[in-house]
């Protein structure tokens, strides 16, 4: 009688019991890797820096403080919808491999790190919003703002400053490290570098983008000092290997190693009203959220001037078609308030939206009113397996 073949373990199986060992073995490490300062003047506003090569890298924590001097006598520097967000403009990661893993505006960073977490990323409860006799709330200003920058006052500039914290992700969670890099290597490179905002404030026009905006003369408000540091978050002490073919090598989880937790972002325009505008999902990848600016030039509205969002395949099945308060009702259940005036969260990761499988997808913007210059800031979170991704397109849109 012959002996039946044992059957074979499921990949994902095998993937989570590694991930528990290395969870429960591995040393949570959180260390600066870099730290430093500069006067960002157009040509040097990008930072470079090469990451720890120890471990298994989970993210960054990034550190910004940026100090602003203001020298019109007559107008103040007032925040914009955004503010700090913006102090950083764009966040590159490239791996071992030279493949870019992230590369996106602070902005996305910020709203992704408060979806992820259900609430505004560094922010604190007020005292007010608790019965706790206790001093609790905002005691040490972790995430804070100067509003507005004073005018110059007798010829003493008035100053501000932006201190800003971003969680920069490899893998998408502590516990879960599906994108996770292995860094612990010898004789290669990789990097996460981040740009400080080239235009932090805008004296006219759309200032969606910008830290401040100013009535003043252009060029009155300027950064005086920015200093940034670099944290590395890793596992250390990963399990070995004791015997086999490899033995001494570092015992990592295959669908997660092999998996890129991609952090992008684009901007669409030639927008007109009263129709669907195609926002296309690009192929061979499996789609958490997409965040989105409805821009009309600076003129950010809370809903006022689109008649509704869509979630449509190539054969015009509509899976969502909502009104953008209801769209922003969905995101209030799960942020416990709104994002700020003009964006809109589009949540996927109870049912992510696989372009392998579904094919051309789309989301679809239909304006009621569509402002000359009018665009849309797109930001997607999305999965995809590495030897699958590289060449990737976006599907056309119909």
């Amino acid at each position: 009688m012959m002996a039946m073949a044992a059957s074979q373990p499921n990949i994902n199986d095998v993937d989570a019991q590694i991930t528990a060992l290395i969870l429960k073995q591995g040393e949570d490490m959180t260390q600066p890797i870099a730290s430093g300062s500069l006067v960002p003047n157009g040509s040097n506003n990008t930072v470079n820096v090469p990451m720890r090569l120890v471990g298994l890298t989970r993210g960054f924590i990034v550190k910004i403080v940026a100090s602003f001097s203001n020298t019109s006598a007559s107008h103040t520097g007032v925040l914009t919808e955004f503010g700090p967000a913006n102090i950083v403009s764009n966040f590159t990661v490239t791996d071992l491999d030279n493949y870019q893993r992230v590369n996106t505006s602070g902005l996305h960073i910020n709203a992704l790190n408060s979806i992820k977490e259900g609430f505004p990323f560094g922010a604190a409860i007020l005292q007010s919003a608790t019965d706790s006799p206790v001093a609790y709330g905002d005691n040490y200003g972790v995430i804070s703002a100067t509003t507005p920058i004073p005018e110059d006052a007798e010829s003493t500039p008035g100053t501000g400053t932006v201190q800003m914290y971003y969680w920069v992700p490899l893998a998408y969670g502590k516990r879960d490290l599906r994108g996770a890099l292995y860094t612990g290597v010898v004789n290669a490179t990789a990097y996460i570098a981040f740009t400080l905002n080239p235009t932090p404030v805008v004296y006219s026009g759309d200032a969606t983008l910008a830290v401040y905006t100013s009535g003043g003369a252009a060029g009155s408000i300027t950064y005086t000092n920015v200093t940034y540091t670099v944290y590395q978050n890793y596992i250390d002490q990963i399990p070995r290997y004791t015997g086999g073919k490899t033995p001494g090598a570092p015992i990592l989880p295959p669908v997660s190693m092999r998996t890129q937790y991609r952090l992008f972002n684009t901007s669409l325009s030639a927008i007109s009203a009263n129709q669907d505008f195609p926002i296309p999902f690009s192929n061979f990848q499996s789609f958490l959220s997409a965040y989105l600016i409805y821009d009309q030039a600076g003129m950010l509205n809370p809903g006022t001037d689109i008649n509704a969002w869509k979630i449509a395949a190539a054969n015009t099945l509509q899976f969502q078609y909502l009104d953008p308060i209801t769209q922003s009702l969905r995101t209030r259940i799960r942020l416990m308030m709104d994002v700020p005036t003009g964006a809109y969260w589009f949540d996927f990761r109870d049912a992510p939206i696989n372009t392998n499988q579904a094919g051309n997808m789309q989301i679809l913007l239909n304006p009621s009113t569509a402002a000359a210059g009018s665009q849309v800031l797109v930001m997607w979170e999305s999965f995809a397996d590495v030897n699958t991704i590289l060449g990737a397109q976006s599907l056309p849109a119909s």
